[in-house]
């Protein structure tokens, strides 16, 4: 993959796209029409047209006058809102020394011109993007999610190479993120996109075997999985010698599997406009 000016980037605004809705019993967003309260219901916002309308309805159907206006519990309508669906994506990248392993770091200018042209798709449809680096010890939060693209530029431009892979610490760490996100808007839609070359040396249980390594790294990907979690599963080993553990993240994650050469191909920007 060519190497790509990050300083340069611009964005052409036509081609944004529109954020997704939902409809919601929260009490948020635009009030967008009325339903019926269950029976043993009691969380909820009261449409006080509808249950009024309700009522004059029933009345009117008994023949009972209309000088007085009884609501009864079979009256009651709730709100019924539409929300924007937010879209988040979280980078988990692996910036460790195996990853600059053939001198002229080739893998490291093709993963962050995957994570650019992801950039790129997700300012244009308006989602949010946050980044965790792993290397050494430890994973690191490099950008908390924003919509902001001059930043995550920036960010992506000084991202260090080095150390060992704690690629289990790195996913925990952007799950944990995706945690944080929800807890602030239940309905978010996270996406994780995962960039490595599946060297994975350090184990989040210090007392783990070296031979158990990957088998811990499986059984968080299967975590996050469950959790409801997309992902993206990106490998930037050379095509010549891939990695079994990148191709059994994505499929303990129950995301999809793509090599960085991909990007040229396109399907991978197309998995992210798809999302």
């Amino acid at each position: 993959m060519a190497d790509l000016n990050l300083d340069s980037l611009e964005i052409n605004g036509k081609f944004r796209g529109r954020a997704k809705k939902v409809r919601s019993h929260l009490i948020s967003g635009r009030y967008v029409k009325a339903a019926p309260v269950q029976e043993n219901e009691h969380s909820f916002a009261l449409a006080a047209d509808a249950t009024i309308r309700s009522a004059i309805l029933r009345q009117g159907e008994k023949g009972v006058g209309m000088e007085k206006l009884a609501i009864s519990s079979a009256d009651l309508h709730k709100k019924i809102y539409q929300r924007h669906i937010r879209s988040l994506i979280i980078f988990v990248v692996d910036v460790s020394e195996s990853m600059g392993e053939d001198g002229a770091q080739v893998r490291i200018r093709a993963a962050k011109g995957a994570i650019l042209g992801i950039l790129t798709k997700a300012y244009q449809k308006r989602f949010r993007v946050g980044l965790v680096s792993f290397c050494d010890e430890s994973a690191e939060i490099v950008l908390q999610p924003t919509s902001s693209l001059p930043l995550a530029q920036k960010c992506l431009t000084a991202l260090p190479v080095g150390g060992a892979t704690p690629f289990a610490h790195g996913l925990m760490k952007g799950w944990q993120m995706i945690k944080t996100e929800r807890r602030k808007d239940p309905d978010i839609r996270p996406l994780m996109v995962v960039l490595s070359d599946g060297e994975a040396n350090v184990a989040i249980d210090g007392e783990l075997a070296q031979s158990k390594i990957i088998d811990e790294l499986l059984s968080i990907g299967a975590l996050i999985g469950r959790d409801q979690v997309s992902s993206l599963i990106i490998e930037t080993r050379p095509l010549r010698d891939p990695s079994g553990t990148m191709r059994g993240l994505a499929e303990a994650m129950g995301g999809s599997y793509y090599h960085s050469t991909t990007f040229k191909s396109g399907d991978l920007l197309q998995a992210v406009a798809a999302f």
